[in-house]
């Protein structure tokens, strides 16, 4: 059973309380759907900020509702120990970097050094969305599309044994109990 916070505030006012007691529920554990909403409307804000000449406050606002919905969404103590691992610390910097220039007033190279920083930060899962997005029912169509047409050669390796030996004759005869034969021997089925 739980106790609602102002009753376990009443409760310790003779402890001393911690500060994760203190914050909400929702801020010390992040919540996935407030923080998605948030990472999203953070990337229109920034979007359409840049479509519209770059314009300063739509990006300050989606960079605050980007920052407010990381750690919203994988959590607080996910986000830190993401962020500041020694060897994303370039990429960490160059982010924080770029976000602080788009508050000052710099937006084009707060922009660049964000994107680069992001790059950096989350360039490792691109393989894996390319995978997921393959297995969605009409991106993974367009996707398989593209990769199958464009003149590429076939990969299916050549039987060069038979190709260069028997040219023009038909490798399958009739037997006797009237079922296709492979007479090209066991080679063949590894083709």
């Amino acid at each position: 059973r739980r106790r609602s916070p102002s009753s376990t505030y009443a409760s310790n006012s003779g402890s001393k309380k911690s500060l994760t007691n203190m914050m909400p529920e929702m801020i010390r554990t992040g919540n996935k759907k407030v923080g998605v909403m948030l990472l999203g409307s953070g990337g229109v804000f920034t979007m359409v900020g840049m479509s519209l000449f770059f314009n300063k406050s739509l990006m300050r606002i989606g960079n605050l509702l980007f920052i407010a919905g990381i750690p919203m969404t994988i959590g607080p103590g996910r986000t830190a120990g993401y962020f500041l691992q020694p060897k994303k610390a370039r990429a960490t910097g160059c982010l924080m970097l770029g976000i602080f220039l788009v508050m000052v007033g710099w937006p084009v190279f707060g922009i660049a050094l964000e994107i680069f920083g992001l790059l950096n930060l989350f360039g490792n899962l691109f393989p894996v969305l390319m995978v997921v997005l393959k297995q969605m029912p009409i991106v993974g169509n367009l996707l398989n599309s593209n990769k199958n047409s464009g003149g590429k050669k076939s990969r299916t390796p050549k039987n060069t044994q038979y190709d260069n030996n028997n040219q023009g004759q038909d490798h399958y005869s009739r037997g006797d109990d009237d079922r296709y034969h492979d007479d090209r021997g066991d080679a063949s089925r590894y083709y």
